[in-house]
């Protein structure tokens, strides 16, 4: 796994189910996590992230590329940007574990912190 050049270790905590269904973006290729944050990034940016899920203390290494960004907070929408989970061992792990823990959910029409 290969660090970016600059930025360093960004954490992402996600507490509980409702959150992970607010931060996960499942209509991006192998999925996306939304990092609530209010550090500058760039559309494209290469990141790593420690992210820890709900019910677990396991801190799950991703890289991935930033593909979305809430420059500011508004409405019930956080600032912040997502990652796109990489297709390697680590974010196919990730991934998983994701989308076992929104099992029957991910068709919802809930809000979420990008659409």
């Amino acid at each position: 796994m290969v660090m970016p050049s600059r930025g360093g270790i960004i954490s992402c905590h996600i507490t509980d189910i409702a959150m992970l269904y607010a931060s996960y973006l499942s209509f991006v290729d192998n999925g996306a996590l939304f990092v609530v944050s209010e550090r500058i990034q760039q559309l494209g940016d290469e990141v790593f992230v420690a992210v820890t899920l709900p019910n677990s203390s396991e801190r799950l290494p991703m890289n991935g590329k930033v593909v979305w960004l809430n420059r500011k907070a508004q409405a019930n929408r956080p600032a912040g940007f997502a990652v796109q989970i990489g297709k390697d061992v680590s974010g196919q792990k990730i991934k998983n574990e994701v989308e076992h823990l929104l099992a029957g959910k991910l068709d919802s029409q809930q809000a979420t912190y990008t659409m």
